[in-house]
């Protein structure tokens, strides 16, 4: 078994967990509110902030041309097709596009960017990756397993992320993801038994911050939220 394969088998009762995650379920169900969307619309949009700024650090990491055009071609494809899916998206809510920009960032989203930027500024390319390419997968196993549903029709209002992220590029065979698990698997050989279990928590952490990403959207928790548990002081804690 390759060390992407193991991360993945590792990785599975964070997938099941996300699956059965409010959010998700909501989009099954169509239920999922304007409110609730759009609160995910705006933090997805500065987590994609923090994912330009690890691309580029991909780049730079890299030892080689072909990796660097790599990250490249893919960072350029990123920004395009972020920009394109949550305008979509924000039609569905009723927003102004414009406005989605640069809302506060919120508990959770802190904490997932802090997440795969701390490796961007003191990891190898391998420990980058990583975590980073642990929240692609994480995306497109949801968009499959919310197609399997054969419930998300074109009136979802998720409809356009479940076909976004099942996009050939992004989730094929030759697509970028999989191109991405085959540079960890190579980087992996370089690295010794302390660093890949470094780089396993960071994977895995990454898919439960996932989890906690869904779940802040279906409760829009907000630093307010945070406030005033605090101040409470009872012992209830936020979860």
């Amino acid at each position: 078994m390759s060390f992407s394969q193991s991360l993945i088998k590792d990785a599975q009762p964070y997938l099941k967990a996300n699956k059965q995650n409010s959010f998700i379920q909501d989009v099954i169900s169509n239920r999922l509110s304007p409110d609730v969307l759009n609160y995910y619309i705006q933090q997805d949009l500065r987590y994609a902030d923090a994912e330009t700024i690890v691309q580029t650090q991909l780049i730079t990491k890299s030892k080689t041309i072909e990796d660097q055009r790599l990250f490249a071609d893919q960072l350029s494809a990123h920004l395009r097709t972020v920009s394109d899916l949550f305008e979509a998206l924000t039609k569905n809510v009723k927003q102004d596009w414009p406005n989605q920009r640069n809302q506060a960032i919120q508990p959770v989203t802190f904490l997932y960017r802090e997440h795969i930027l701390s490796q961007a500024r003191e990891g190898s390319l391998l420990n980058v990756l990583a975590p980073f390419e642990a929240g692609i997968w994480m995306y497109i196993e949801l968009g499959k397993y919310l197609e399997s549903t054969g419930k998300i029709k074109s009136g979802n209002n998720f409809y356009t992320w479940v076909q976004d992220v099942q996009d050939p590029n992004l989730a094929g065979h030759d697509g970028i993801s999989n191109q991405f698990l085959a540079i960890i698997d190579r980087e992996s050989e370089k690295a010794d038994q302390a660093q890949l279990a470094y780089v396993r928590k960071q994977f895995l952490r990454s898919c439960l911050l996932e989890w906690y990403f869904w779940d802040a959207a279906s409760r829009q928790l907000t630093w307010e939220d945070f406030d005033k548990l605090a101040f409470k002081n009872d012992g209830s804690g936020l979860l």
